[in-house]
This record gives C-alpha cells, sequence and structure tokens, in this order.
C-alpha cells in the first residue's frame, strides 16, 4: 500500500489528467490553447481546492492533518528555544504538582485496601448522647445481640488492640496484638500463608484456648522462618495463659485492621467472662460486611432500629445509646484524604497560574505572528482550523511539560511517602499507574487546550483586515486588555493559596508556642512491661526500684512513673460523683475524668504546675489511700472561689460502694490525649502510682539532650531484671511531632505550593508589564521629548499596572475568605479570617507589583527620546 507522497502524486496526476482533457475538448472546439486552457480551469476550479477537498473526505486524514500540526509545532519551538523552554518548564512544575498530589490521593482509594471487596467492609461502634453525639466501643453482650438480630451483614467479627511481651528471647519483645472473633479473617477475605486460622469453638466463654496466629514478619524475625512453626508453643506475658500454640501464619504484608499486629489471639482469651457479660464496659469495635445488595445506608437503618430496641430493653445501660456503621476504608484512611484533598484543591490553583503564564507567553507571541495569522485566513483558514493548529503547539509545549512534570512527579511522591511528617499506613503504596497515567493525559490536554484558547481569541475575523493593513509602526496591542485579565486571575489564584498557606503556618506556630500543660524539652519516655511474681499479683520489680536505678543514670534531673503519660494514648475514661451533688444526675450526663495513676515525681518531672494544695508522698503510695488530685477543669466543678482541697469524690455513681477520695491537690490543666488541644472537655485526675501495676509509663527529665542518655536509661532498667520489655523509649518532642504532624505536612506543602504561585505570578506579572512597557516605548519617548521628568514616566506606569494588580488582589481575598472554610478545622489559635494574615498578603502583592512594574519602567525612561521617536 502506497504511503503518503504516493497518494499525494496519484492524485495530483489525475486532476491534471482531467484538465488536459477538459482543455482538449475546448481546443477541438475552436478555441486556441490559451484560451481554452483558461475556459478549462475556469470550469474544473483550482487543483489545490480541489485537493483539499479530497483531502478531507479520506479515511483518517485528521492523523495527517494532525501530524502536519505536530510537525509545524515543533519547528516552531525550534525557532523560538527560550520561549519554549519558559513554557515547558512552567508547565512541569504546574502538571507534576497535580499529577504528585493526585498519585497520593489515588493511593488511598477503597480499593488499594489490602482486603478482599474491601467496599463492602464496615465497623460499626456504639454512640451515646451526651451534650452531643459521641462514639463510644461496643460492649460484648451489646455485640452478640447486634450480631443476633441484624440481617444486613454475611458475619460480624469483635476485635480489640492491645500489646503483649513475647518472651524466651535474650531481650523480651513488647508486640501489638489483635485480640479477633474467628470470623476475623474470613471477613477480611485473607487466609493464612501456613496452618489455619480460629475455629468457632476456639472462641466462645466456656472453652478458651490458648492458641494464636502470627505475622509472617514476627515468624522471619523472631523464629528464623522456622518451617515447623505451626504447632510449636512460644510465650507471651500480660495475657492470661503463660504459653501458647501457633496455629497459623499469615502472609507477608498483612498486619490487620490496626496496620501494627504481629500476633492474633481469640477475642474471648483476652477479658475475664464478667468483663464479658457487661453491658457498660465498652472498649472494642466490630468488624463486619455488608451482604451483597445492601448499602451502608440501610444498614444503618438496621442497627438505628436495633439500638433502639436494646435501649428499650436494658434501660439502665443502654439509655441514648445507638448504632454508627461506617466504611472501612473511612476508618482506616479517613485522617488522610482530607488532607490530600486539600493539598490536590491547592495544586490545581498552582497549574491553573502556570497555564495563565504560558497564555500570556502565547498572547505575546501571538502579536509576532498576527500578520501570518491573518494571511492564513485571507487564504481560507477557518477559525476552528487555526483554533487547532494553536492547540497542537500548545500540546506539544504540555506534553514536553508533562513529562517532565511525570518526572518530578514520581520523585516528589517518594520523598513526601519516604521523608515527609505523616505516618502513612504500611499499605499505602503511591505509584505512577494507569489511573495516574490517565489523569496526567488529561490534565495534559486540557492544559493545552486551556492555554491555546486565549491567543486564539485574537484571530477573530474582526481583527483580519487591520492586521494586513498595518504596519509595524501604526500596530496596537489589541491583546493588552487580555492580558491584564490574565494577570488579574493569576493573582487572584496565588493570593488564595498565599492566605491558606499563611493561616496554616501561623496555626504551625501558635501551636509550638502553645502551652500543653506541662514542658516536654529536655524529657525521654519509655514504656516498660514488668512480669508478675509466679503465683502473685504483684510485679516483680517494683516501681520505687525502677525509679532509683533510672534517677542514677549520669543527666537525670527527675523520673516519674505513671500508668500513661500525656499523648501516649493510654489514658482510661471514668465516671465519677462529687459529693454533695443530687443523685439525680441524668446517667448519660455524669461527670466523665481521665484517670492516671502517677508517683510523686510525675508533676515534677514534667513540669506541671501544682496550682493548689500538694503532690503526693510516698505515704500515699499504698492501695488504702484516699488522696486524689484534680485538675483546674474538674476543681472548677466546685464553683468559683470554692476551696476543692479537702472535698470528696468517688469513682462511679454516688450510690456506689466505691470508697470516697479527699482532694489534697489542684495541677494545671493539660492536653493530655491530643494536641493542640483534648477532643473532649473531660477533665483529669490522679490517683498514687501502686506497685501492682505492671504496664509502666516513666517520664524522665534530663539535663542533657534526652537521645544521649537513652541507651543509659535502657542499660539501668535492664540491669533491674532483664525480663522486662522496654518499648517506646524516645524523646517527648517526637511524640509532639507526630501529634502535630498532619498540619505541618499540610502548612509544607502549601508553602511549596504558595511559593511556586507567588513566583509564577510574579514572572507572568512582570513579563507582561515588561512587554506593554515596550510597547509603549514611543509614547513614553514623546512624554520625555516634551520634557516629562523620569519619576513622573515611572510612577505612571507603575500606578497603571497596580491598579490591575489591585483588582486581582481584590478578587482574590474574597475568594479566600470563602475557601479557607476547608482548612478551619486545622487552625489553631487564630480564626480562617485572620486580618492579620490577609493584611500582609495584600501588602505583599502591591509591593510585589510595584517591584514588577518599577524595573521595567525604568528601563524605558533610560531610552534615548530620539530613538525611540524613530523605532518602527
Amino acid at each position: 500500500m502506497g504511503g503518503r507522497p504516493d497518494r499525494e502524486h496519484d492524485l495530483d496526476k489525475e486532476l491534471r489528467d482531467h484538465l488536459d482533457r477538459l482543455t482538449a475538448d475546448y481546443v477541438k472546439g475552436g478555441l486556441d490553447e490559451r484560451e481554452a486552457r483558461r475556459r478549462a480551469m475556469l470550469e474544473f476550479g483550482g487543483i489545490e481546492q480541489i485537493k483539499e477537498g479530497s483531502r478531507d473526505v479520506r479515511p483518517l486524514h485528521w492523523l495527517d492533518v494532525l501530524a502536519g500540526d505536530v510537525r509545524y509545532a515543533l519547528r516552531a519551538c525550534c525557532r523560538c528555544p527560550g520561549f519554549a523552554l519558559s513554557a515547558i518548564v512552567t508547565l512541569a512544575l504546574g502538571i507534576g504538582g497535580s499529577t504528585a498530589v493526585f498519585t497520593l490521593v489515588s493511593a488511598t482509594r477503597t480499593a488499594m485496601l489490602p482486603f478482599a471487596d474491601p467496599d463492602r467492609l464496615v465497623q460499626l461502634s456504639g454512640t451515646v448522647m451526651r451534650a452531643q453525639l459521641e462514639r463510644r466501643f461496643a460492649s460484648y453482650p451489646d455485640f452478640l445481640d447486634w450480631r443476633a438480630q441484624a440481617t444486613s451483614f454475611t458475619d460480624m467479627a469483635a476485635f480489640d488492640q492491645q500489646r503483649l511481651t513475647l518472651t524466651g528471647f535474650a531481650e523480651p519483645e513488647r508486640i501489638v496484638v489483635e485480640f479477633v472473633s474467628a470470623p476475623y479473617f474470613s471477613l477480611l477475605g485473607v487466609a493464612p500463608m501456613q496452618g489455619r486460622t480460629f475455629q468457632q469453638d476456639e472462641d466462645v466463654v466456656s472453652n478458651p484456648s490458648a492458641v494464636i496466629v502470627i505475622s509472617d514478619g514476627l515468624w522471619r524475625r523472631r523464629f528464623g522462618a522456622d518451617p515447623r512453626i505451626v504447632g510449636r508453643t512460644i510465650a507471651l506475658t500480660g495475657g492470661p495463659f503463660k504459653t501458647y500454640v501457633v496455629v497459623g501464619v499469615m502472609p507477608p504484608g498483612f498486619r490487620g485492621l490496626t496496620d501494627g499486629a504481629e500476633l492474633w489471639v481469640p477475642f474471648l482469651q483476652w477479658a475475664p467472662a464478667g468483663i464479658m457479660t457487661d453491658r457498660n464496659q465498652r472498649w472494642f469495635a466490630v468488624l463486619a460486611r455488608l451482604k451483597p445488595g445492601v448499602s451502608v445506608g440501610g444498614a444503618q437503618a438496621e442497627m438505628t432500629a436495633i439500638g433502639a430496641r436494646l435501649e428499650q430493653a436494658y434501660p439502665a445501660s443502654n439509655v441514648k445509646r445507638g448504632v454508627e456503621v461506617t466504611t472501612i476504608d473511612r476508618e482506616l484512611l479517613g485522617r488522610v484524604r482530607p488532607v490530600l484533598f486539600t493539598l490536590l484543591g491547592a495544586v490545581v490553583l498552582v497549574l491553573l497560574i502556570a497555564c495563565a503564564n504560558v497564555a500570556n507567553l502565547l498572547i505575546a507571541r501571538s502579536q509576532a505572528r498576527r500578520r501570518e495569522l491573518a494571511v492564513r485566513r485571507a487564504l481560507g483558514a477557518s477559525a476552528g482550523r487555526l483554533l487547532a493548529q494553536l492547540m497542537a503547539e500548545t500540546c506539544v509545549l504540555s506534553a514536553a511539560g508533562a513529562l517532565a512534570g511525570v518526572a518530578l512527579a514520581r520523585l516528589a511522591v517518594g520523598l513526601v511517602v519516604g521523608y515527609g511528617p505523616v505516618p502513612f499506613p504500611s499499605y499505602f503504596a503511591p505509584d505512577i499507574d494507569r489511573r495516574v497515567a490517565a489523569f496526567a493525559v488529561a490534565v495534559t490536554l486540557a492544559s493545552g487546550v486551556l492555554v491555546s484558547l486565549l491567543p486564539w481569541l485574537q484571530t477573530r475575523v474582526a481583527t483580519l483586515l487591520p492586521s494586513l493593513k498595518e504596519s509595524a509602526r501604526g500596530a496596537t496591542d489589541r491583546g493588552k486588555g487580555l492580558r491584564h485579565a490574565v494577570i488579574v486571575a493569576e493573582v487572584s489564584l496565588a493570593v488564595v493559596l498565599l492566605v491558606g498557606a499563611g493561616l496554616l503556618i501561623k496555626s504551625v506556630r501558635n501551636t509550638i508556642a502553645m502551652n500543653p500543660g506541662f514542658d516536654y524539652t529536655g524529657v525521654l519516655t519509655l514504656a516498660v512491661s514488668v512480669p508478675r511474681v509466679e503465683g502473685a499479683s504483684r510485679p516483680a520489680v517494683e516501681g520505687r526500684v525502677l525509679l532509683e536505678r533510672v534517677r542514677a543514670v549520669p543527666g537525670v534531673v527527675a523520673a516519674g512513673l505513671g500508668s500513661d503519660i500525656p499523648l501516649d494514648g493510654n489514658a482510661v475514661g471514668v465516671f465519677y460523683a462529687v459529693e454533695g451533688e443530687p443523685s439525680t444526675i441524668d446517667p448519660q450526663r455524669r461527670p466523665r475524668a481521665y484517670q492516671h495513676r502517677v508517683s510523686p515525681d510525675f508533676f515534677k518531672a514534667l513540669r506541671i504546675p501544682i496550682v493548689r494544695g500538694r503532690a503526693f508522698t510516698q505515704a500515699d503510695q499504698v492501695p488504702a489511700s484516699t488522696s486524689v488530685i484534680v485538675s483546674e477543669a474538674l476543681a472548677a466543678r466546685f464553683g468559683p472561689g470554692q476551696d476543692p482541697i479537702g472535698r470528696r469524690l468517688k469513682f462511679g455513681a454516688l450510690n456506689s460502694t466505691n470508697p470516697w477520695l479527699s482532694i489534697v491537690g489542684v495541677v494545671g490543666d493539660v492536653s493530655y490525649r491530643r494536641l493542640p488541644r483534648n477532643p473532649d472537655g473531660d477533665p483529669d485526675l490522679y490517683t498514687p502510682f501502686l506497685d501492682r501495676n505492671s504496664q509502666v509509663a516513666l517520664a524522665i527529665r534530663t539535663a542533657v539532650p534526652p537521645a544521649s542518655v537513652a541507651s543509659a536509661v535502657r542499660e539501668a532498667v535492664r540491669a533491674t531484671d532483664s525480663s522486662i520489655a522496654i518499648y517506646g523509649l524516645a524523646p517527648m518532642t517526637e511524640m509532639v511531632a507526630q501529634q502535630t504532624s498532619r498540619i505541618r505536612f499540610v502548612t509544607w506543602s502549601m508553602g511549596v505550593f504558595a511559593a511556586v504561585a507567588l513566583l509564577l505570578a510574579l514572572v507572568g506579572l512582570y513579563g507582561v508589564l515588561a512587554y506593554l512597557v515596550a510597547q509603549r516605548t514611543r509614547e513614553i519617548g514623546v512624554r520625555l521629548a516634551l520634557g516629562a521628568r523620569s519619576a513622573a514616566v515611572v510612577a505612571l506606569v507603575v500606578r497603571q499596572s497596580a491598579a490591575v494588580v489591585v483588582v486581582g488582589l481584590a478578587i482574590g481575598l474574597a475568594g479566600a475568605a470563602a475557601l479557607t472554610r476547608a482548612i478551619e478545622g486545622m487552625l489553631f489559635g487564630l480564626t480562617r479570617l485572620d486580618p492579620g494574615t490577609f493584611a500582609g498578603v495584600g501588602l505583599i502583592f502591591v509591593a510585589a507589583a510595584i517591584a514588577a512594574s518599577y524595573v521595567p519602567a525604568r528601563r524605558a525612561t533610560r531610552i534615548d527620546p530620539i530613538v525611540a521617536l524613530r523605532e518602527d
């Protein structure tokens, strides 16, 4: 089959043959050769026009046209390499940034979860209506009722995360354990690599079995990938049994719903039977799988009805309690997605600014091509044909920018996941897959089309005749208004990004400068699991012995023990009653606080201020102690001006048999559970640390960098008893950094995007203003020749360009006031309409406009007026 040249040659030969025959017919009719040729050409028509028509009806002719346009675009880029490079780099920044963030967003899809049909998996959680609807965990009796009454699910499984100590090795290891009901693995659709998972008869109260399933990672790390691991007995402390039989090994990469588990135990082995029958003991979540055809909304309606029935049947424990059904992807990725979608919106603004910059470059370039485009129109090219050619040129630039952008995106994604402050799940594996590639292609084409539209507006028929007639001297800049509009858009978009970044930066600054109620600098934290004495309930090593060993480490200033420490997530909520209050309090409105068992020096180690009264003494460290210390928020319950010292409270209801506790001190409020503020307003209370606690947290204040004494502290604890498992050994600043990682990640990313946006906006502003000033060279020359001062000319140019920026600034500030609602939940210590931030961004852009216009204006005033007047 012949190629395109052969087809063109055959078509030309055929048309000329027809023309020759028609000419011969006229010659036979008596006309001379010249007149016959003229008559034939008039009758036949133009050969080139006929060729064009023939090509238009040829199959896949558009491919030939597109190929020609692309070749022309490549030649045009080679003729202007500086312009092409500027456009490609600008688009690479926009396309690369948007592709990188979309890659991260794509990795949070439900389909990316390492479970079978994850879109059918849901989590059931208990709820309670207090001052507002609060999420709670489930009790085991409620779980059994949900499982028996619900018809929307194929099955349900209870699960909870705890830690146990793996012993039998040179150094014990504290590992994450999931206690799960038997259907847990089948609901997730994950089968063991070796052995089996749990059977139904291993998950009933009357027949607890000491069996476990371990992860592939633990099997390889601790057991050397022993092929005979199934059936092997291993030792664990912290649970109801001392030894467990391994019945299965899970496949590589599986770490359970908590994404940290290395070992699984039957659910009913975790808690005593008494807790399993108490509806008021709510402490775990429930996994379920929707039946085919059942929606989340339908399941929620059914569970709401079941909750209402349980409330009627058990008013003492279930009043105002319900059930919440949420998709599992929302539970696992719910904190990551809003961050990434916020960044996706920000990077789209950067992409639009990049497109506007390139459009401005093309508009300026189209001024030089105006006569060329006008000639094309005069020769019959339609507006659509010119648009297609312009689109081909811009799409070539966009494609080159996309190639560079995708490489930039791959690098950026690797840096974010590997070194970013946000701890992504282990199964979070962003990659440039087909979905991301399709997004990149779509963005590239959209950018090409968007960039080409503005220059195309200058090829309208209305500009045809003036463009053909005008000389360079008489040319007017008909694109001036269009370029001004583009600059307004650029400034507006950049202002929105800068305001958002400014708010987040101030919020991070406020978070860092905040007072969480304790001093976390210079503090080393660790947690230990102390084994219990054989046949006794007390730990093998007393807490005071641990403290003595740790305090003896050089560089340690103070050390305190606690059942938990701020930000470690182990605080326990309790209900309490205050002496003298009415006994008819609504059960759902009973006061609640978080209890912490602490040693006397705990407050000193963390520098939690004693506001009133005293700290604990050694005399308080006995089981019969009735001393309690409360936070300022709890003391406020006694009313303003009331002295809480000596007042009494008890755990549970007012009529419970729990002993009364006397308040001996009041300490400052602490952000104990989350930074920058606690997720609820519940106060804290402190009771004396008792040596019956085997799970202990230590807060150690040092006179030297905490990390420098970490190894010495570890050795001191190990020297006390080698069977003690040590974990969580790190400076407390790392815990604080983890708490603020999300807002720091967003702030860092938004800051980068805002800086790029500002740079692009300034480059675009400077380029347009420099071009406009160059267009006014003759005018400036006339003004200077007539005696105008250079300062007056500069002021005129600056004033006119500043007006364009002010319009964009006003639009951008209005847009920012509306769009910053998306980040309102991340702000701390300021509102989304913070006047300082808005005013600061305004000043930045006003100063930028003055600087961008001053330089080209000043340059123009240095031109010799005679030279300017002669300019053609």
